[in-house]
């Protein structure tokens, strides 16, 4: 039901700024990244050398993670003791959220994230019930393919193991189990540790910008709304599946999932950070359903009728805004662009045929001695994917900084997003050539920038450490 309401619309409005930088990480495949860690990168590549660039199959990805998600839930509740159709409301109560509907939206690491998330839940779930030494060892294998998929999976391994340590179940930190889970995870993790080592510790270096950007541009009741309308009427069930979970005694699972809400809540986080771990309260909260709607009783079923109206409701206003459901003209006329991650898709066509303007305009005589320098990862990604026949497309920003072909040693730029004053730290001379703009006339971050002709200070490799390459958004 899930694929069905997203696949046709998976590709409408095109590439994300997130998806162009992925998909050129996918084309320097390393152990990893300034900014996010490299399983994602890794997909991308398979993907590539298989499918070839395409948007679809990239975005499958996301789908089918979201999917095996979708039954890890189903899997929690049969395990809680929910019979088949306390089994289906639980997986299903998942997959209509418009958080796990937006996961066919975009190929972003959030998507792998929130398997790997639910994978843990079931895992712990599993060794509180009990588990032997298999799921010791599974826990270390999700612990450390988490890690390497979205650094903020250490976030709930920690609130998770908090959680343990305060409860009768606390013994399970110093048994042989935990002890070959964390060597496991530590060793799958060790790659990741080795290119940041030699890395100047990169993504060290990012970590203060990407938390400030993050803060300023989500307040604490923007994440409590935006949480809530992630989940819609899911968010019952949720509540009422960490009472549950508390009551059998699974404390830790009760607890894990709230601590990491608060730590985001405080740290202001994004909304969706902390959601993956609601998926075993979710689940813990159908069981708990199925069982109280089982009297028949017409106040109860009252009661799951108006939360699933209420969820419905929050459906229909969130779901343009998770899955490209409308037609490009009427999401831009409503406005949704500014409310959704839709403005970072549109543009890059006509950005990219700008840049190949000013390329045609450079003299013969300078052509061997100038590269496209673009200010940002999103500039760069959508040059060097819809760009023919152009200079190298190289960018100091994260990760990119990385990528550019050495040596470095031309003199002259076409500059992509750089202002005057910018460009004068680099630049002996500057002259805007081309104002960017999109046929929508939306004001997403390339609007009303400029494509620029700069003769360089130095060769380029000179400048590229000191003023260029940069760890900030």
């Amino acid at each position: 039901m899930k694929v069905l309401v997203t696949l046709p619309f998976m590709t409408r409005y095109g590439w994300d700024r997130d998806e162009l930088y992925f998909l050129e990480a996918a084309r320097h495949p390393a152990l990893g990244y300034v900014d996010f860690p490299p399983v994602t990168a890794w997909i991308g590549w398979a993907v590539l050398h298989t499918a070839g660039a395409s948007l679809l199959w990239l975005r499958m990805t996301g789908q089918v993670a979201g999917g095996i998600a979708v039954v890890l839930v189903a899997l929690m509740a049969r395990d809680l003791g929910g019979g088949r159709w306390a089994q289906v409301g639980a997986a299903a109560a998942w997959a209509v959220t418009p958080f796990a509907l937006g996961a066919g939206s975009i190929f972003h690491p959030t998507q792998f994230d929130v398997t790997v998330w639910v994978a843990l839940s079931w895992i712990v779930l599993r060794l509180l019930q009990g588990g032997g030494m298999r799921w010791w060892v599974a826990l270390g294998v999700a612990a450390g393919v988490g890690v390497e998929t979205k650094y903020t999976v250490a976030v709930y391994l920690a609130a998770l193991a908090a959680a343990v340590a305060v409860s009768p179940q606390r013994r399970m930190l110093w048994s042989r189990g935990m002890a070959a889970a964390v060597a496991i995870a530590v060793l799958l993790v060790a790659p990741n540790l080795a290119w940041q080592a030699g890395h100047d510790w990169a993504s060290v270096r990012f970590y203060p910008s990407q938390q400030a950007k993050t803060a300023a541009d989500t307040s604490r009741p923007a994440y409590v709304a935006e949480g809530l309308a992630f989940l819609g009427g899911t968010a019952v069930l949720a509540a009422a599946g960490i009472a549950s979970l508390w009551r059998r005694g699974l404390r830790p699972l009760a607890i894990g999932p709230s601590v990491v809400v608060l730590v985001y809540l405080v740290e202001q986080g994004r909304a969706y950070y902390p959601l993956p771990g609601l998926a075993l309260p979710v689940a813990a909260g159908a069981v708990a359903a199925a069982g109280w709607l089982s009297t028949r009783s017409r106040g109860r079923i009252a009661a799951a009728v108006a939360v699933c109206a209420f969820h419905t409701a929050v459906l229909v206003v969130a779901l343009p805004l998770v899955v490209p459901v409308l037609p490009t003209s009427t999401m831009v006329h409503r406005g949704i662009w500014d409310t959704s991650f839709y403005g970072d898709e549109l543009g890059w066509h006509e950005m990219t045929a700008d840049v190949q303007r000013a390329w045609r305009g450079v003299p013969a005589a300078d052509r061997a001695g100038t590269v496209v320098l673009a200010g940002n990862y999103g500039e760069a990604g959508a040059i060097a994917h819809f760009g023919h026949a152009l200079p190298p497309v190289v960018s100091g920003h994260l990760s990119w900084q990385y990528w550019a072909p050495r040596p470095l040693t031309q003199r002259w730029a076409i500059t992509v997003g750089y202002d005057r004053t910018w460009a004068a730290t680099i630049c002996r001379s500057w002259h805007p050539l081309i104002r960017l703009t999109n046929r929508w006339h939306i004001g997403n971050e390339e609007q009303g920038r400029w494509v620029g002709w700069c003769r360089l200070r130095a060769p380029l490799g000179r400048l590229w450490q000191s003023r260029i390459a940069r760890f900030t958004l």
